[in-house]
């Protein structure tokens, strides 16, 4: 339980929380590019097996957005059939 200030809002805590969790990702972020970089200056084949797996990382995304899209789409329109 966290001592509360006199002035101090729950959207003010909210935003501010929300500030360090986004800095937080920066930092993390910053990071992990940081190690693949001192990686890839070691062993230059890393940065081709990291864009692979990347590539693979993405086809799985965009299948799952493709397929995620035209499933949904397809289940509103069976749901608006069976209301008729």
């Amino acid at each position: 339980m966290s001592p509360r200030l006199p002035g101090e809002s729950r959207k003010n805590r909210e935003q501010a929380q929300d500030r360090g969790t986004w800095l937080a990702l920066v930092i993390v972020i910053m990071v992990v590019v940081g190690f693949i970089g001192l990686v890839s200056m070691i062993m230059p084949s890393f940065a081709r097996i990291l864009s692979v797996i990347a590539g693979f990382f993405f086809f799985v995304f965009l299948h799952y957005f493709t397929w995620g899209r035209w499933l949904t789409a397809r289940v509103q329109r069976m749901e608006e059939e069976e209301e008729l």
